[in-house]
Order: C-alpha cells, then sequence, then structure tokens
C-alpha cells in the first residue's frame, strides 16, 4: 500500500532508512511495560525486524506508482455505504453483514500436481452478494475471476477423517501455499485432511486484474472479508455435507483474521486458530501507515474517519462474541511484527478472554517456524482435529 499522502522518497533513501527504523523499534521494543511480550535483544529476532522493514519498504517502492489514491468518490463511497448499511440496520447489528450461505453451486473437482504436491483443485460459484446495495460493489462484481471461488484439498485416501480449513494471508492463494504454510506436515502429522481456501481477490481470483485487500478503500475492505467469510462458511458447508464431522480452522494474517470472524459465527467448529492476525483493518492501516509515513499519512489516508471505522468494524472479529469455549480458542503473535503490528493480536486474544497465545521472537514475515507450527499441531490435537493414530501419541 503507497498512500498519496506518502512523501515520494528516492529509492536509496527508502531503503537506507530500513537499518535506522529496525534498530528504533527493536531497542524500543525490548523494553517490557504492557502485556506483549520485549523483544529478545538478539541478532536472530532483530534480523526479522528487518526483514519486515525490508518488505515494506519494497511495497512502498514497487507500488507507489500504482498504488491506491484516496479521492473523493471513494470518500464519498464509503459515507454512502454506511448510510445504505445504517439504514438495514446493520450498523446496529453487525452479524447482519454476514448470513449464512446456501449450498455451493456448480461445483467442479479436478486432480492436480504443483510443486511436487498431489492435491485436489475444488472450485464453485461464490454467490456472495453484497449487502444493502453498496456503491462500489458493482466494481466488486466487474471482477469476473472473482466471482468463483477455489480450494486446494489434500485427502489421502477416502477414509473419514477430521479435516484442516487452512486460510492463507495476504498476496497468497497459490498451490504452493501447501507447503509454505505446513499443510503437508499437518496432513502428515494429524492424519488428517486439509482444505486451502483462496480469499477473494487473491491468486487465482485475482489474475483479472483485481487487487488484493486490504488497502485504504474501506468498501473493498468491506466486501473483502464479507465475502472471504461467506466462502469459507460456504466450504465448511460442502465438507460437512461430504462426512465431515470434525473441522479445526487455522488462519495466518489476513487468513488469521476470517478465521476469528469464523470463531464468531460457527459454533460447530472444533478449534480455531489465530496466526499474526489482523483483528481491525482500520486500526492496523493506522499503525503500518503512521510508523513508515508519520501521523499526517495517517490523517491523509481517511483510515480513521468515523465511516472508514464503522466500515472496518463490521467486518472486524472484534464485534463477534466468540462461539466456541475458551479452551478451543488459540492465537500466536509476533513480538517484532511491524506489518499488522503485535496490538492486533493482543486486541484479539483480550477479546477471546485471554486463551492459549505463544509469542514468537521475531517479525510478521518470518513467523511460520517451528515453534508456531507445533503449536499449531498442539493446538488441533486438543481439539480433536486428529486422525486417532496422531491423537493416541
Amino acid at each position: 500500500m503507497c498512500p498519496a499522502a506518502a512523501s515520494q522518497r528516492p529509492w536509496w533513501v527508502e531503503l537506507g532508512a530500513v537499518l535506522p527504523r529496525s534498530v528504533t523499534f527493536a531497542r524500543d521494543a525490548a523494553r517490557a511495560g504492557n502485556a506483549v511480550p520485549p523483544l529478545a535483544a538478539n541478532p536472530l529476532a532483530w534480523a526479522t525486524v528487518a526483514v519486515d522493514e525490508l518488505a515494506m519498504s519494497a511495497a512502498y517502492l514497487i507500488g507507489r506508482r500504482g498504488g491506491e489514491r484516496v479521492t473523493d468518490e471513494m470518500l464519498a463511497a464509503t459515507a454512502d455505504a454506511v448510510a445504505r448499511l445504517r439504514s438495514a440496520g446493520v450498523v446496529d447489528e453487525p452479524l447482519l453483514a454476514h448470513p449464512s450461505p446456501g449450498a455451493p453451486t456448480e461445483v467442479r473437482l479436478s486432480r492436480r500436481r504443483r510443486f511436487g504436491s498431489d492435491f485436489e483443485h475444488l472450485s464453485y460459484a461464490s454467490g456472495y452478494v453484497p449487502a444493502a446495495g453498496l456503491t462500489g460493489a458493482v466494481e466488486w462484481d466487474d471482477e469476473v475471476a472473482n466471482r468463483t471461488a477455489h480450494a486446494y484439498l489434500l485427502r489421502a485416501d477416502e477414509q473419514p477423517r477430521p479435516w484442516a480449513l487452512v486460510l492463507h494471508g495476504h498476496r497468497m492463494g497459490e498451490p504452493r501455499d501447501l507447503r509454505l504454510l505446513g499443510s503437508l506436515r499437518l496432513q502428515h502429522d494429524l492424519q488428517v485432511n486439509v482444505a486451502h481456501l483462496v480469499l477473494p481477490m487473491h491468486g487465482p481470483r485475482g489474475r483479472d486484474g483485481g487487487r488484493p485487500f486490504p488497502g485504504v478503500d474501506p468498501v473493498r475492505n468491506f466486501l473483502g472479508v464479507s465475502q472471504a467469510v461467506w466462502d469459507a462458511r460456504t466450504l465448511l458447508g460442502w465438507l460437512r455435507a461430504g462426512g465431515a464431522e470434525t473441522i479445526g480452522v487455522f488462519g495466518v494474517s489476513l487468513g488469521g483474521h476470517v478465521a476469528a470472524m469464523l470463531a464468531g459465527l460457527d459454533t460447530a467448529l472444533a478449534g480455531v486458530v489465530a496466526g499474526v492476525p489482523t483483528a481491525d483493518l482500520s486500526t492496523m492501516l493506522a499503525d503500518t501507515v503512521r510508523a513508515h509515513w508519520g501521523e499526517e499519512a495517517v490523517a491523509a489516508s481517511h483510515v480513521l474517519d468515523d465511516a472508514s471505522r464503522t466500515l472496518s468494524r463490521l467486518a472486524s472479529p472484534l464485534s463477534f462474541a466468540p462461539r466456541l469455549p475458551v479452551d478451543r480458542r488459540f492465537l500466536y503473535a509476533a513480538v517484532g511484527d511491524r506489518l499488522v503490528t503485535p496490538q492486533q493480536a493482543l486486541a484479539l486474544w483480550q477479546h477471546w478472554e485471554r486463551p492459549t497465545i505463544l509469542w514468537l521472537q521475531g517479525g510478521h514475515i518470518a513467523n511460520n517456524v517451528g515453534a508456531s507450527r507445533r503449536f499449531v499441531s498442539d493446538a488441533f490435537i486438543a481439539c480433536g482435529v486428529a486422525g486417532v493414530r496422531a491423537g493416541a501419541q
């Protein structure tokens, strides 16, 4: 994301700021004083902070010419969306923004092999219709590829097994995620089936020019999260119709946000694990913009305007009481996270009544390590999302 208010720094200035920003943050994060543990004073932890900072700078340099711009039309569409949702009663009752979907239609299933992994490719018509005739929804519906939902399935055989629904992060959604997010190991170690949902505007759903969310457009963010929740619940319905009785959900980053939403909407899930999750897109974007470009850029991005915050609240897991027992909610977060910031996970942890949480000594990008993968496996085993042999270990 590169807001219009961001100063146009030469590339060498931007890259030269990576190390000073990393050192300053790491020094401050090493001081205890709040609910987030201090960052360890070791080279590896500091290096992961620098990786996050470098990723932020690279995204700025690559995307500043074609990045989203805050326009009068965008602000007007946001205000109109809030007015329509308020008139429909959604602002007062956020659950109305996320109705239960029906069974999937136009279902296709084929066998594929990519990156050395065999899997099934499931696709179905999304069926998502934006609530209250929102302004901006026409543009959203124009993204033809996004109308079809996709999922990558790992099944060893036809035996009934628990399922793990895995939800990827920002700018992911390809078959390589099966390896990157540890799903092949989950399938093998826990003796479970795995379903990877492709989030809206990601992977094959964004190949006709659709921009991945989140960005500075609040309507687009609301629609993206809402459709992701709709498609995930449709996929859960398809799995259950096929005989699945035990399903756990694991999401990372943006996928962690969607996973946390499901924890407030689906009572039948065995458990939910949210990894380095966003919890409120408005405040997350504000924190990211502030850290990189300063307070003036936050004001110019309008991500903290009343209308923007209202839309963000309607698509935030913080607006829904969790419907699973506290011992079936799990989180992990990164102390040195510079992209989502640990405050997002902290807000969700507090909203979830402080369930089991793992704090990683590192950043956002380099979080998929042995400790987090073991945490996910242990959480699923504790919830019964494991085959007989795995659960007996």
